[in-house]
């Protein structure tokens, strides 16, 4: 049974994931935009969404998937493979972030509306350059090419694709491994800052639920939520 069923390519939105919300679409079905007016990441923060960039959202419904993070992460896992055969190498940035030299060139943002699960993934592509403040790179300021999006998307889903059914099927443990092999920050001292909560400490490895387990001085802690910085020397 095929997970992507349709895809519905748009102009301009205010964001993929508002679309698949709202609508009665079917599951399995993609919205895609070359422009979101109001692009989302995890935590409601802004997504710069600028034309270049591929954004869109995978409409599930009723999904066998336990929760938001494991999705994402297998989602960054995804965008990874697509990378690495284009030739670029990523690092997944816990929970839900692919970085590139480190600038981030991928996002993903799970929600749930009633029996609907909505993965948005949003890749830099086409862009040329982004402003000062927006620590980003596109894959075309990698390597130096312009690419087809519509090749693009149509490649990418079959790698997300392939991985979310072996997530539904087998759960989060296949992917432990590979996904903790490219963890950016691993081994390394870190911060993590959950709504004023803050933990320090060697980001020593991935849980088998896809958590964080943080070395601290007081022994290892398991974080479930969080941003993840380097900590500064």
């Amino acid at each position: 049974m095929d997970i992507i069923t349709c895809v519905l390519w748009l102009e301009e939105v205010s964001s993929t994931q508002d679309v698949a919300k709202e609508k009665e679409l079917p599951s399995g079905c993609v919205v895609v935009a070359n422009r979101q007016l109001s692009g989302r990441g995890r935590r409601g923060r802004r997504w710069f969404s600028q034309e270049g960039g591929l954004y869109f959202s995978l409409l599930l419904r009723t999904a066998p998937i336990r929760d938001e993070q494991t999705i994402t992460l297998v989602a960054a896992h995804a965008v990874c493979r697509f990378l690495q055969k284009e030739g670029v190498h990523a690092s997944i940035k816990w929970v839900n972030d692919v970085y590139v030299k480190g600038k981030k060139i991928s996002g993903a943002l799970a929600e749930r509306s009633k029996d609907k699960l909505i993965l948005g993934i949003g890749i830099n592509v086409n862009q040329g350059s982004f402003p000062e403040d927006v620590p980003a790179i596109s894959m075309r300021m990698v390597t130096g090419k312009e690419y087809d999006k519509k090749r693009i998307l149509l490649e990418l889903l079959g790698f997300l694709e392939e991985d979310i059914r072996l997530l539904m099927n087998k759960g989060f443990s296949p992917f432990r491994d590979v996904i903790e092999e490219r963890l950016l920050f691993l081994g390394e001292e870190v911060i993590v800052e959950d709504a004023g909560d803050i933990t320090v400490g060697l980001l020593h490895h991935l849980g088998e639920d896809g958590s964080l387990v943080i070395l601290t001085a007081d022994g290892y802690k398991r974080i479930l939520a969080g941003d993840v910085s380097l900590k500064s020397l």
